[in-house]
């Protein structure tokens, strides 16, 4: 597939990272030209001073990983976030809110952040945890994102112990979901590999999380080379 690089957020979201580790990640992912580097709130000033000027974007976390916490303290954290140089913020959604039927309280809670965003030029992805959600709730949780004025809806934290990986099925689900209202698809969760990768785009997704850029970005090169043989 042409290009993969441009499709991944290269994620970097340990609780031990240290600021040397962000600082190599950064510089591997401009090397690589990934589209995006994933990172904690505390460190996205680390990865504003290497990416500053490149083409790859900064995306924080906000409400990570559990997503709820109160909206302020989401909204206060991603507006610090990009005062520090970020260019997207990957919020979690109140799953419990959804899941108690507090509908209003999870649309409130994504749309109050989309005003932050989009006055500050900011991409906003809404992540919906689907390894926690039946079909019928990914759709609603989907249609809740976009109607909140999210960009794009995402699969998983990745970092909790009910996070699943990404399947085909849920993005084809997304993305049936949510196209037509001009939002995107992340896939996230267990994507470490090129197949992966493709597998997930072919589906409908735009971006993809991934702690494995470097293996996917590589991989392509080694089947682009194959298919020119």
């Amino acid at each position: 597939m042409e290009n993969i690089v441009k499709y991944l957020d290269q994620t970097l979201l340990l609780q031990d990272t240290s600021e040397k580790e962000v600082f190599d990640f950064c510089k591997q992912a401009k090397e690589y030209g990934f589209y995006a580097v994933c990172v904690q709130p505390y460190r996205v000033s680390d990865a504003f001073k290497v990416l500053r000027g490149s083409n790859t974007k900064i995306a924080a976390v906000a409400g990570f990983p559990c997503g709820s916490t109160f909206t302020d303290v989401k909204l206060l954290e991603a507006k610090i976030c990009i005062e520090h140089g970020a260019d997207e913020i990957d919020m979690v959604m109140n799953i419990g809110a959804l899941k108690d039927g507090n509908t209003d309280f999870a649309k409130t809670d994504i749309q109050k952040m989309a005003e932050l965003t989009k006055s500050n030029n900011v991409i906003l992805k809404v992540i919906i945890e689907t390894g926690l959600l039946t079909d019928e709730e990914k759709v609603l949780a989907c249609k809740i994102s976009a109607e909140a004025g999210a960009d794009f809806v995402k699969t998983s934290t990745g970092m909790t112990k009910n996070s699943m990986p990404a399947t085909v099925e849920d993005i084809k689900l997304m993305y049936e979901t949510v196209n037509f209202l001009g939002v995107k698809v992340k896939a996230s969760g267990g994507i470490k590999d090129y197949a992966t990768a493709k597998a997930m785009i072919q589906a409908g997704a735009s971006r993809i999380g991934t702690s494995s850029g470097v293996q996917i970005a590589q991989e392509a090169v080694f089947y682009s080379k194959l298919q020119s043989m």
